[in-house]
C-alpha cells in the first residue's frame, strides 16, 4: 500500500466516525455544523487520496466514485452557503440530500472494498456480485433518505414538497 492508500482509509474512517457524529447533533447547531465540517473535509481527503490509487495501473469504477463524492460535496456546501445568504429553505433540502448521498457513498465504497476479500464461489464475478449489492444498497437507501427527509424536513417546506408514495 502507498501513502495515498493510508491517507484514504484514515480519511475515510474520520468521515464515517463524523458521521454519526453529525446524526447525534441538533441539525443547524454550532455542534452540527462543526462535525459537518470535519465530515465534508475528511470525505473530500478521501477522494482526492482515492485518485492516487490504483490496484490493477489503471482507473477503476471507484475513481468515478471519488468524482461523484467532490460533487456531492461540494454541492452540498455550495448550497449550504447559498442558504445561509437567501434563507431559501430550497437550499436546505439540496444540503440533506447531497450530504445524504455522500453518506450513502462512503457505505457502498467499504462495502465495495470488503467485497473484494469475500470468497465467491460458483464462478460468481465480483463486478456482478458488486453491481447487485449495490442496487440493493442504492435502492434501500434511497428509500431511508427519502423517508427521513419527509418525515424529518416536510413540515418546513409546507406544500411544496410532497412525499412521493
Amino acid at each position: 500500500m502507498n501513502t495515498f492508500s493510508y491517507i484514504h482509509i484514515a480519511a475515510a474512517t474520520l468521515s464515517y466516525l463524523s458521521a454519526f457524529g453529525i446524526f447525534t447533533r441538533k441539525v443547524g447547531s454550532r455542534q452540527h455544523r462543526m462535525v459537518g465540517i470535519v465530515y465534508a473535509v475528511a470525505m473530500l481527503t478521501t477522494a482526492l487520496a482515492g485518485f492516487f490509487i490504483y490496484t490493477s495501473g489503471r482507473p477503476s469504477v471507484f475513481h468515478v466514485f471519488s468524482a461523484i463524492t467532490l460533487l456531492t460535496i461540494g454541492r452540498a456546501w455550495w448550497a449550504i452557503v447559498k442558504f445561509r445568504q437567501t434563507r431559501d429553505r430550497t437550499y436546505l433540502r439540496h444540503h440533506y440530500f447531497n450530504m445524504a448521498y455522500s453518506f450513502m457513498g462512503l457505505n457502498l465504497a467499504g462495502l465495495g472494498q470488503a467485497l473484494r476479500y469475500a470468497p465467491l464461489e460458483g464462478g460468481v464475478n465480483y463486478l456482478t456480485a458488486l453491481g447487485v449489492v449495490y442496487l440493493i444498497v442504492i435502492t434501500v437507501a434511497n428509500r431511508l433518505i427519502q423517508k427521513v427527509f419527509y418525515g424529518r424536513f416536510a413540515p418546513w417546506f409546507g406544500a411544496r414538497v410532497q412525499p412521493a408514495e
